[in-house]
């Protein structure tokens, strides 16, 4: 390359830096406030999300009573029935109702992995 080729290329690639260059970012008191305001939005809502997790894991633990054949029912409503097998009644139709810690299982689906004998 000669001279003069050198100094058009350096030229041009001076003027597509200095034109692609974007100016300094612009503070905005109203968009500053606006994003503290989404931030905190946000955070609440993974607080509140979060508080939710642990309150349902804490209920697949507690135990609301049995059935006569020694089926576990739990407080979200899961029964880990005698074979080990756990499952969800009202996914089948089927209704518990526990007093005192005696629980039956009625009506629903045939299907139904199970059902409190009479």
């Amino acid at each position: 390359m000669n001279k003069l080729q050198i100094t058009v290329a350096a030229a041009l690639c001076a003027a597509t830096l200095g034109l692609g260059t974007m100016g300094p970012a612009k503070a905005d008191g109203a968009a500053s406030t606006r994003n503290i305001i989404i931030g905190i939005g946000a955070l609440g809502a993974g607080l509140a999300i979060g508080s939710n997790v642990v309150h349902k894991k804490a209920q697949t633990n507690v135990i609301t009573g049995y059935t006569s054949d020694g089926a576990k029912v739990y407080s979200d409503g899961r029964v880990l029935i005698p074979n080990g097998q756990s499952y969800y009644p009202t996914d089948y139709g089927q209704t518990v109702a526990c007093n005192s810690g005696n629980c039956t299982i009625t009506g629903g689906d045939t299907n139904a992995p199970y059902s409190s004998p009479n």
